[in-house]
């Protein structure tokens, strides 16, 4: 499994504390809290954490700039760990930005920001009697908890655009029992595995000079993966037929306007079309009007450059880098609609069989690509 980096979001009283410690202790994730970061580097007396300790004395919020240094400090701490789960930070859209450089510099990124979803009425609920124990003042008033819910969905809102504008924002039911709620957040993290998985597949079938008939004839190949690129090759077939029907359909209809032109032009010029002989010969001496003929050819030499534009589209190869990110691409969405397109033709065995095994190895280490596929679509239902 590739490194794990979750953002976790809820709303007050929407249980985040709970299953932040529930997915840390089944997944091994380091909880990457600001507030915890804060205190444990001015508690150190690092340069970070006394300057941080100088704009809080002045009642001042510490930057954004030490506050990703002290992130990066911290992932620097732990360079062989699963995955961090962030608790508080981002807050805006600008830190959602700043966070995405630093993790790319450090070579990974945030996978998924998952948000705990509950209603209004619900969380009001839930904090009035989570008051009763807690003793917090703000536990304990309707109206200062109202205010805390809507200043959250306000400042959360641009965050929820910024992560689904990039395909990682998962919404997760907040209502439930917590090991209903868990199950929930458990079953989003396979489907989000397999993403990063099948990722990380496509970036090696893009060094990989393989083609179709090299995964056909390798021993090594599974079974399954077989009947995976069959399938592929139906689905191809069968996109190829419909591609032929709307040439076919595309074709009538450029003839179609091109003789409605015709029609027109000779309208406008005068000429009129004479009725059809009774299968007999036009006379020899008959010609047609200078008009006619130059409409004619017109008409003619313009369908002439849209047919062979129209063969040299349909006769295009497709390059073969782009061929195959675009199969990989529909795999990790929907189980692939087409197949992989020849990429090269010389290719060493020994290189073979070592792709091979690599891209088998990546393949069966995951329950199935079908499987992720059902609750891929399951999820957008």
């Amino acid at each position: 499994m590739e490194m794990l980096n979750l953002v976790l979001f809820g709303p007050p009283g929407a249980g985040k504390g709970t299953q932040s410690e529930n997915l840390i202790n089944k997944y091994g994730l380091v909880h990457l809290s600001t507030g915890d970061l804060l205190r444990s580097e001015i508690a150190r007396g690092t340069t970070l954490g006394l300057q941080a300790k100088s704009i809080m004395d002045r009642g001042d919020l510490v930057s954004d700039e030490i506050v990703i240094g002290m992130i990066e400090s911290k992932l620097d701490q732990n360079p062989n760990v699963k995955g961090f789960i962030f608790d508080g930070f981002p807050r805006t859209a600008a830190q959602a930005e700043a966070l995405d450089d630093l993790l790319q510099k450090k070579g990974t990124a945030i996978h998924a920001m998952l948000a705990l979803e509950v209603d209004n009425e619900e969380l009001v609920k839930r904090l009035l009697m989570r008051g009763q124990d807690s003793g917090r003042e703000d536990d304990k008033n309707e109206g200062i908890i109202r205010n805390r819910i809507n200043e959250y969905n306000n400042k959360t809102l641009p965050l929820k655009e910024y992560y689904s504008a990039q395909g990682k924002f998962h919404s997760i039911k907040g209502i439930g029992s917590v090991d209903e709620i868990f199950q929930s957040l458990v079953d989003r993290i396979v489907f989000i595995n397999a993403e990063v998985d099948l990722t990380g597949l496509e970036t090696d079938l893009e060094h990989l000079d393989l083609t179709v008939n090299d995964f056909e004839e390798a021993k090594e190949i599974e079974p399954h993966l077989l009947l995976e690129i069959d399938a592929i090759k139906r689905l191809e077939a069968e996109e190829e037929e419909e591609r032929k029907e709307a040439s076919v359909s595309k074709s009538a209809a450029k003839v179609a306007s091109v003789k409605a032109e015709i029609k027109l032009s000779q309208k406008a010029s005068g000429t009129k079309k004479s009725a059809p002989a009774k299968k007999s010969k036009p006379a020899a001496n008959k010609k047609a009007s200078p008009a006619k003929k130059k409409i004619v050819k017109k008409a003619a030499k313009k369908n002439a450059k849209k047919t062979k534009k129209l063969v040299k589209t349909k006769t295009k190869k497709t390059a073969p880098k782009k061929a195959v990110k675009k199969v990989v691409k529909k795999a990790s969405k929907k189980i692939a609609k087409k197949t992989i397109k020849k990429v090269a033709k010389k290719v060493n065995k020994k290189q073979i069989k070592k792709a091979i095994k690599k891209v088998v190895k990546k393949v069966t280490a995951k329950k199935s690509i079908k499987k992720v596929a059902k609750k891929s679509a399951k999820k957008r239902k």
